[in-house]
């Protein structure tokens, strides 16, 4: 019934007829049919009770004739647009001031800083405004950034980045989750739950779904459970689309018996696929190489150098003097994947230096003019080099596994190579040894460090192995127009042939991303391929994304902050690293926007 009155009202709304402005000082202004005189609303537009409320109510104006209701009512219209104009414009600034507030408290957030800086940006924001737009400081004094108002500003961005989430994972064909468990500067463990998942349209969405603190031992069914409680709870979605978990390897991840990835299968009911960081594995692989010998001498000498604060600032005058590129020696540190390689390089290039520095001091490391101490490092810092290199494609966001290992696979090649011309005398490859050792020592110490080239490959071979379902599955998603397509499970052998005889997929294979081609597949004609591509891409390669948000988790849960809760903490590290955008006209029309300091 109420509906009914509603449908008629906005029908007799439509009728109104503007003739009645001039006559009975009425309008209609969006919604409301209201009165120029009094601003009374009126529900229904009948000329009868227009005129009667202007016949009682202004009975002084009812005498003007005509023309003198015109020019009255036009002044009277001109007035109400002015005072509507005022409160709108009033409402838009204080919205825009909103959204900026929340803008610059998600930098704030993203940057690593404390929740206090909202009050110094304000303060650096009004001294410029005063200097160069002063009759607009108002405006920018109305921007909300005390600390408690940055601190609800994150948690709002926070909870609308979860909401975004939800959606996004309700769309999945498959996603993938990677974990890994570190301790925080109060030395509690903080677990780390990462989804990657993939639409039907081929599109990776790669988000952090939770920091959750565990008391206690983090034992794997401790883990398990938070799994569990993250996917069906908290994403409100089901185990059944998961198809792979990543982790660091660790006991209580992998464990055989009470690990949590086993124990994430009970819940699931199904076998779920395990993969160890390819990254990590990678970092393991390189630790074969026994040369201690040489690492300590050099950690020995940087630590003499720079652990001294004479010594140090002598040493960086002294570089300075000589005219050096390098304007110092890089301390190691043991967890960062990079620091080897870099404190090698660095020490080589200023080892001349470094001699002529310690000469006269009562500090001796005779290992420095130690003719075979000195080939080991030369060859340290190339193989290192090397290392480094295939690290950094190993690192980075919304890596496919099949290129991961592709990676991995062609730098195991590398060392094929650099073992057969080490063995022939050749180091073409390894340039600080070409630059220092002299050519008639390369085939003796090529066969020498040939031996050190085989344990790396022994040791890429023994960790970096796939199973041959998994090698055959990435090299059909990778490029299906090169396999056998006998190799393959019975229920793609017939489309991959189909596939493979199409001009028009082949040339678009080459042509466009692997994204871009597996989306143009026809949905009926290649069911099984694109769902096979589906689970592929969203598999993770590694945990370095894990690795990543530990490293900003110690920059912002620092000794300055180290009261900082849980909550407040996995707020800001949503913020800080989310792909997706917050939806701030969602978050600013949840708020009044009233003015704050």
């Amino acid at each position: 019934m109420a509906d009914k009155k509603k449908r008629k009202i906005e029908s007799e709304h439509r009728v109104f007829n503007p003739e009645w402005t001039n006559r009975y000082f009425f309008t209609y202004m969006g919604d409301k049919i209201l009165c120029l005189v009094c601003q009374e609303e009126i529900a229904v537009s009948k000329e009868y009770i227009l005129r009667r409320h202007f016949e009682s109510r202004h009975p002084d104006l009812s005498k003007l004739d005509l023309n003198e209701k015109q020019i009255k009512a036009s002044k009277l219209l001109k007035n109400l647009s002015g005072e509507q104009q005022v409160f709108k414009n009033i409402t838009s600034e204080n919205e825009a001031a909103t959204k900026v507030s929340f803008q610059i408290s998600k930098e704030i957030a993203a940057a690593g800083k404390s929740f206090t800086e909202g009050d110094f940006i304000k303060k650096c924001l009004l001294i410029a405004v005063s200097g160069l737009c002063p009759d607009k400081k108002s405006v920018f004094d109305n921007i909300s950034l005390s600390r408690m108002t940055v601190q609800r500003r994150v948690a709002d961005i926070s909870n609308n980045l979860n909401d975004q989430l939800n959606q996004k994972t309700n769309e999945f064909s498959y996603y993938s989750l990677a974990m890994e468990e570190s301790t925080d500067l109060t030395d509690t463990a903080q677990l780390l739950i990462f989804i990657r998942g993939v639409d039907d349209n081929f599109e990776v969405t790669e988000e952090l779904v939770g920091l959750y603190s565990m008391s206690g031992q983090t034992t794997g069914k401790e883990i398990a459970n938070q799994v569990n409680k993250c996917i069906t709870e908290k994403l409100g979605i089901t185990f059944e689309n998961l198809v792979a978990i990543c982790t660091d390897g660790a006991p209580s991840m992998c464990g055989e018996n009470l690990g949590a990835v086993i124990l994430v299968e009970e819940f699931a009911g199904k076998k779920i696929t395990k993969y160890h960081c390819i990254v990590h594995w990678q970092v393991l692989c390189s630790k074969v190489l026994n040369f201690d010998h040489v690492m300590s001498v050099v950690l020995s000498i940087i630590n003499y150098i720079r652990s001294r604060g004479l010594k140090h600032k002598a040493f960086q005058e002294f570089l300075e003097e000589v005219g050096t590129t390098c304007h110092d020696i890089l301390y190691n540190t043991e967890v960062r994947w990079l620091s080897h390689g870099r404190v090698f390089q660095h020490f080589v290039a200023l080892k001349e230096e470094i001699v002529q520095f310690l000469e006269n001091d009562s500090k001796n490391f005779p290992e420095l003019h130690n003719e075979v101490w000195n080939n080991d490092l030369y060859f340290l810092c190339d193989i290192t080099g090397h290392l480094n290199e295939l690290n950094l494609q190993l690192q980075g966001k919304n890596q496919l596994i099949f290129q991961i290992i592709a990676a991995v696979k062609a730098f195991k090649m590398k060392l094929r190579l650099f073992k057969s011309q080490l063995l022939k005398g050749e180091m073409c490859h390894f340039t600080t040894c070409m630059k220092h050792i002299p050519l008639c020592k390369h085939a003796e110490l090529g066969e020498k460090y040939s031996n050190d080239i085989e344990l790396l490959i022994q040791e890429f071979d023994r960790r970096l192995k796939l199973s041959k379902e998994d090698d055959i599955t990435f090299k059909l998603i990778e490029d299906p127009f090169s396999v056998d397509p006998q190799e393959l499970p019975a229920h793609l052998q017939l489309e991959v042939i189909e596939l493979q005889c199409s001009t028009v997929y082949r040339n678009k294979h080459r042509e466009t991303s692997l994204q871009n081609f597996y989306k143009s597949l026809d949905k009926r004609k290649f069911k099984n391929l694109r769902d096979s591509a589906l689970q592929v891409f969203s598999i993770f390669g590694s945990t370095y994304i894990c690795e990543k948000i530990f490293s900003i988790m110690n920059l912002n849960k620092n000794k300055q902050r180290s009261t900082l809760t849980d909550k407040h903490l996995e707020d800001i590290l949503k913020t800080s690293i989310s792909n997706m955008i917050p939806e701030y006209d969602k978050l600013i029309a949840d708020k009044k926007c009233n003015t704050s300091h």
